[in-house]
């Protein structure tokens, strides 16, 4: 605790008066008050303008709406080639990441390093961070095994059937798709929306639920069943992001994850597995 001495005794220590006074100046020595206040102020501070995340928001699920529609007769339809929509796919997860940083972030003055979180300074940092997603995968493997004991099964494989791999471009391309939404998702989701719900509301718990009712909300086209997975499963990437103080195992899980699954899933059904 800091004591402060009486006026006398300060008129007859001048010089121990200018120590203290230029102490007091060092930030680390400072009263906590200052700097704490400063700190929750920077955690609070919108990372964009509201109207920016409403706009963000319409367009997630007013497209989610419409891949839900077009989803019922893509079953119906051979495709020779699944490349336009994996290009069209990346390019539309390109220009949401586009309109976050560039429309978004920068009147702010936030940067990209700020939404992510962490830094990788050694190797152990980057193995610490794919230890934690690894970890997060064998949890997630886990609770979704679970839905799908509370939910039933899952129809999500059957309806994206048309949409996995086939050929060896085709997975690779797929790679790449999935290395960018895993990327933008997390950096828009569990990045951006995150911290906007937690400057508009005061409470990680809220802003974690309300990012993942978007997230599952984006995913219209798995159906009802398919959204509720989807939003428990961002929260768990909420909860991951937070716990980290950062995006980065959940980016690598998640791309992981998606490129795992587009690939086993294609081998099981060209055998006829599913």
């Amino acid at each position: 605790m800091i004591q402060f001495e009486s006026s006398s005794h300060w008129s007859r220590t001048p010089r121990l008066l200018h120590s203290k006074l230029s102490l007091a100046r060092i930030p680390f020595m400072a009263t906590p008050e200052y700097p704490v206040s400063a700190v929750a102020q920077n955690d609070r501070k919108l990372v964009a303008p509201l109207w920016h995340t409403t706009i963000l928001v319409l367009v997630v699920v007013g497209i989610s709406l419409t891949q839900a529609i077009q989803q019922q007769h893509l079953g119906a339809i051979e495709l020779k080639s699944r490349l336009p929509l994996y290009f069209t796919q990346i390019a539309f997860e390109l220009l949401l990441f586009s309109y976050v940083w560039l429309l978004g972030l920068k009147l702010t003055r936030t940067s990209v390093r700020e939404i992510i979180g962490g830094r990788w300074a050694s190797v152990n940092d980057f193995i610490r961070d794919i230890a934690a997603a690894l970890g997060f995968w064998l949890v997630v493997a886990g609770v979704l095994l679970i839905l799908n004991k509370i939910l039933g099964q899952n129809t999500t494989i059957r309806t994206l059937q048309p949409l996995l791999p086939q050929t060896a471009t085709e997975t690779a391309v797929w790679i790449i798709l999935c290395a960018t939404a895993g990327f933008c998702e997390e950096f828009i989701f569990r990045g951006y929306l995150q911290k906007q719900f937690f400057a508009i509301t005061g409470r990680e718990g809220w802003a974690i639920v309300l990012q993942s009712i978007i997230f599952g909300a984006a995913h219209g086209y798995q159906g009802w069943k398919g959204m509720i997975t989807i939003m428990i499963y961002g929260a768990m990437f909420g909860i991951l992001a937070d716990i980290r103080k950062s995006l980065r195992p959940g980016m690598m899980q998640h791309a992981g994850q998606d490129i795992f699954s587009g690939i086993v899933g294609s081998i099981l059904t060209r055998r006829h597995y599913i």
